[in-house]
C-alpha cells in the first residue's frame, strides 16, 4: 500500500517521535509498506523555518532528507495530476491551508493514503481522500 505522510508527522518522527501514534509507526515500519513524503512538505518547512514559526532543534531540511532516506521514506515530486485535482478540489469552510490542500490533492489524485494527525482532513473524505490518524 502506498502512504503519504503529512508534514507533522515528518516534523514529530525528526523532533519528538513519541508523539506518533502507535498506528502511524507500525504503518511507517513495515517494510512491506510505500511511504512517502511530497516535496510540498519541505517547502512548508522551509518556509516556516525562515519566517521562525518552527523550530525544529537545530535541524535543517537536508537532516530531514537524510532521516527519510534512513526510514526508507521516499520524497515525491508534486505532479500535474495533483495541480489539477488542487485546482478542482472544493474548498472546505474550516480549512483553507493550501499546503494540506496539495497533499491532499495529492493522495486523491495519485491513490496515496494519508497518513495525518489532523482532524480537519476528515471533511475530504466525500471528495475522495482515504486517511489514517
Amino acid at each position: 500500500m502506498k502512504y503519504l505522510i503529512d508534514t507533522h508527522i515528518l516534523i514529530w518522527l525528526a523532533v519528538s517521535p513519541e508523539v506518533v501514534s502507535k498506528t502511524i509507526l507500525e504503518i511507517i515500519e513495515n517494510p512491506s509498506n510505500e511511504i512517502y513524503i511530497s516535496t510540498v512538505s519541505l517547502w512548508e518547512i522551509a518556509i516556516k523555518l525562515s519566517i521562525k514559526k518552527l523550530d525544529l532543534q537545530g535541524l535543517e531540511i537536508s537532516d530531514l532528507v537524510n532521516i527519510c532516506n534512513e526510514q526508507g521514506i521516499t520524497i515525491v515530486q508534486l505532479p500535474i495530476t495533483a495541480v489539477q485535482k488542487y485546482r478542482n478540489l472544493p474548498m472546505k469552510e474550516k480549512h483553507r491551508d493550501p499546503f494540506d490542500r496539495a497533499l491532499i490533492a495529492l493522495c486523491i489524485s495519485d491513490g496515496y493514503v494519508f497518513l495525518s494527525h489532523d482532524s480537519k482532513v476528515e471533511q475530504y473524505e466525500q471528495d475522495g481522500l482515504v486517511f489514517i490518524s
